[in-house]
């Protein structure tokens, strides 16, 4: 290949249609497939995004029957035929409805998909326009063993509807949605954290749908997260169980005042718990079982440290200290003792229970402060 003349746009010029589809193309972000690298002119194909993506969605009738419909909206669809041969626009402005062909007879499933798909005579056939399909997949015995059918040169995937023996009408959850999207060079590319592009341009924003988090191109080809400005903090009630599940505890008229604010991958947590004369510790004073309490985010690792707690007997008693650590499961604490009793007299081992590091009882406080990696 060489340069391409004359430029887009040039005064008095004369230029096939190509080159308009290049300009368009050096607009829209890069792709990231490896398969696309030695063909620098491809875009990322897609669905315009909007507010909640409803551009170019499928869904079932309102009365399920055997069609689908694709709402309005814009996509992008890479012209795949030839490399670099540029993007084309494809506008859509109101609801299309598309027949699903019959269901088969008995052990016969399929996978349809419907596609926005691009037909140019000038690289092949003798169509020159754009349309929304359905392409049947072939049929297999069971569910699981379906596959797409063989899909257009020039398309982007819209839906997979999964079509059962002798079924007789399409639902939504029949329907999977397998839109991609595109955007501008410099805009956010909203995208499943498990579908990102490898090796984004350097400052390429992606939002991830499925976990509100952002992500950014690095100038090796990777990605790094992008950490919010902390807002307001987020309430939940821990679940109080215990190690075993045995004698349950229960907070009753319990003082609970919990929080916690996630930025990025980081959790940051607070739990003051003041007991009542009502709560129920899960044990009596001659049987223990430890106690613990579910956190607000999964945790990334088990077994580390995730706090201190500072428990409280009342009294004018000083307090005595514990490192909450997060459980094999991930989702839970339990508070390990770090000092001597209250009374100071002895040093205390073992896990916070109904009776350690004493005998709990009403007006009795714990705290707990502390920070952990997410799962996510």
């Amino acid at each position: 290949m060489t340069a391409i003349n004359p430029p887009a746009w040039q005064q008095a010029g004369s230029y096939p249609a190509r080159n308009d589809r290049l300009a368009l193309s050096a607009l829209l972000a890069y792709p990231g497939n490896s398969s696309d690298e030695a063909s620098p002119l491809r875009i990322r194909p897609g669905v315009k995004p909007s507010y909640q993506n409803y551009q170019l969605k499928v869904r079932a009738a309102a009365t399920p029957n055997m069609t689908v419909i694709v709402s309005g909206g814009i996509c992008f669809v890479d012209q795949r035929e030839t490399g670099g041969s540029g993007a084309y626009i494809c506008a859509n402005d109101a609801d299309v409805t598309l027949n699903i062909l019959a269901a088969g007879g008995a052990g016969q499933y399929r996978k349809d998909t419907v596609v926005a798909s691009v037909y140019d005579a000038e690289y092949s056939g003798s169509l020159s326009q754009w349309q929304l399909e359905v392409i049947q997949g072939p049929y297999a015995a069971s569910a699981g063993a379906t596959v797409r059918g063989t899909l257009p040169a020039n398309c982007i995937p819209l839906a997979d509807i999964a079509i059962a023996p002798s079924q007789s009408s399409v639902s939504n959850a029949n329907i999977t949605d397998v839109r991609t999207y595109g955007c501008a060079i410099g805009g956010a590319l909203p995208v499943a954290s498990s579908a990102v592009p490898a090796r984004p341009h350097p400052a390429q924003l992606f939002y991830l749908t499925d976990t509100d988090r952002w992500l950014y191109g690095k100038a090796d080809g990777t990605t790094g997260e992008l950490q919010r400005t902390p807002g307001a903090w987020s309430t939940w009630t821990p679940t109080w169980t215990t190690s075993t599940g045995l004698r349950t505890p229960s907070y009753g008229n319990a003082a609970v005042s919990c929080k916690y604010v996630k930025i990025g991958r980081l959790v940051t947590y607070y739990m003051d718990i003041t007991f009542g004369t009502t709560t129920n510790f899960g044990s009596s004073p001659t049987s223990s079982d430890n106690w613990t309490f579910s956190l607000p985010v999964a945790a990334a690792v088990g077994f580390t440290p995730a706090g201190t707690a500072h428990i409280e007997p009342g009294n004018g008693q000083r307090a005595s200290m514990a490192m909450a650590q997060v459980n094999s499961d991930l989702t839970t604490i339990s508070l390990h003792m770090t000092g001597p009793r209250v009374d100071g007299s002895a040093t205390v081992a073992g896990v916070v229970d109904s009776i350690t590091p004493f005998v709990w009882g009403s007006t009795m406080r714990l705290a707990v402060v502390g920070s952990y990696e997410s799962a996510s």
